[in-house]
């Protein structure tokens, strides 16, 4: 099983040291490039691994961590397959 977090401000940050401790691996990602945010992912753990948007979202379980206001500007930022319909329908 893999997992991802997109978004790391607060939020996805205690998420990444919640599965950090229990020694899990995560994928963290946000719209901008993970080198942006590596070091912080680095200061978390080794199991935190920065990744792009669109490697993230092949996770099995995805944690949406971002500003209710943001999501939109995340989905626009997925690849065009990922992208779904108001019906939840590619």
């Amino acid at each position: 099983m893999s997992y991802a977090i997109i978004g790391f401000g607060k939020i996805g940050q205690a998420l990444a040291k919640a599965f950090a401790r229990k020694g899990i691996e995560v994928f963290v990602a946000t719209t901008r490039d993970p080198a942006s945010f590596t070091s912080a992912a680095v200061a978390i753990g080794p199991t935190i691994i920065p990744k792009t948007l669109a490697e993230a979202v092949k996770a099995d379980i995805i944690f949406l961590a971002v500003r209710f206001e943001s999501h939109q500007d995340v989905a626009k930022a997925l690849p065009r397959a990922s992208q779904m319909d108001a019906s939840g329908l590619a």
